[in-house]
């Protein structure tokens, strides 16, 4: 509450009368009110009856952090598909299992446990960020935190019982407080879905940076021990996000670094550009850099050389 958040919290917790000064309670269902979201912390075997308690009670939504699931072969999947029907069939919205949770910085809802909330809580700004992996996820938002990027919602999809990381970029394309969408991603298993939210970010002028991983056979295997996700062709990742105008960044830096030029919503409109230096190394680096990105480099008109020279 600290950071913002005005609504109700209500712990669940069979073995506490009170946790942090409120009142707890033994099941969601005994607790009072509405509940828009819940926070599922229990292992694996006790996560199905959690979710099945907060359907009874009505739950719009709930983040998972349970892990046990499809990154733990068949069975697991089983159980993530199980999972998926369930809260399908029950009207609830489902992030994870296996979620680092999320984040709304305009109405200071933080349903995370991750660490990097101890030293540094973000801005409010107009970066949205959707990643497979949790812990990633959270590195690069620290990154662009500590380079002066503000943000409006950060997403940790997990396993993907329900939410995928298309569905979070189609609500961020209409979402009138993100201007720019980051994405980490390992697979995809409705491509369809993929393509239509990359196009409404696309008609809707929102620049989408991404980092796509699993290349090699052992990035592929690394996948799905990590979140189970279908990696699918490489070169189809790469065609798809051509067509709808999506830059592939290749390190996080790159990907930090490209959604920070995009934050300030400013685009050139023409391909010729100017570079002002005090090095004439790096002007030579720079026109090559030009040359290679298949941008024009002017040459400077000679009023305005005059001009420079004369100061």
């Amino acid at each position: 509450t600290k950071h913002g958040f005005k609504g109700p919290i209500v712990p669940i917790n069979p073995n506490q009368k009170e946790i942090q000064g409120l009142t707890a309670y033994a099941s969601i269902k005994d607790a009072p009110g509405e509940i828009d979201q819940a926070i599922i912390a229990v292992p694996a075997k006790a996560a199905m009856q959690a979710a099945d308690d907060c359907i009874a009670k009505g739950v719009k939504a709930a983040v998972m952090f349970s892990s046990g699931f499809a990154e733990l072969g068949p069975e697991g999947r089983a159980m993530r598909t199980e999972m998926a029907r369930r809260c399908a069939a029950g009207g609830m919205k489902l992030v994870g299992p296996n979620s680092l949770g999320m984040l709304n910085t305009r109405i200071g809802l933080y349903s995370t446990f991750s660490s990097y909330f101890d030293p540094l809580w973000p801005r409010v700004g107009p970066v949205g960020i959707v990643s497979q992996s949790g812990a990633f996820g959270t590195y690069f938002l620290a990154i662009a935190a500590e380079r002066g990027l503000g943000f409006s919602h950060c997403v940790a999809t997990g396993n993907e019982a329900d939410v995928d990381v298309a569905e979070c970029v189609d609500w961020l394309a209409g979402d009138p407080d993100t201007g720019v969408i980051m994405i980490y991603l390992e697979g995809c298993r409705d491509g369809a879905r993929l393509r239509a939210a990359l196009a409404r970010a696309a008609a809707n002028r929102k620049p989408v940076v991404a980092m796509k991983v699993g290349v090699s056979e052992q990035g592929v295997a690394a996948v799905a021990s990590h979140t189970g996700s279908l990696v699918g062709s490489d070169a189809v990742f790469d065609a798809v996000f051509r067509e709808y105008n999506v830059h592939r960044a290749r390190s996080i830096d790159e990907l930090v670094d490209v959604a920070y030029a995009c934050s300030g919503g400013v685009f050139p409109k023409t391909k010729r550009v100017g570079v002002v230096t005090i090095s004439g190394g790096v002007g030579i680096q720079m026109a090559d850099a030009a040359a290679e990105l298949d941008l024009e480099l002017p040459r400077m008109p000679d009023a305005a050389q005059y001009k420079i020279l004369a100061m």
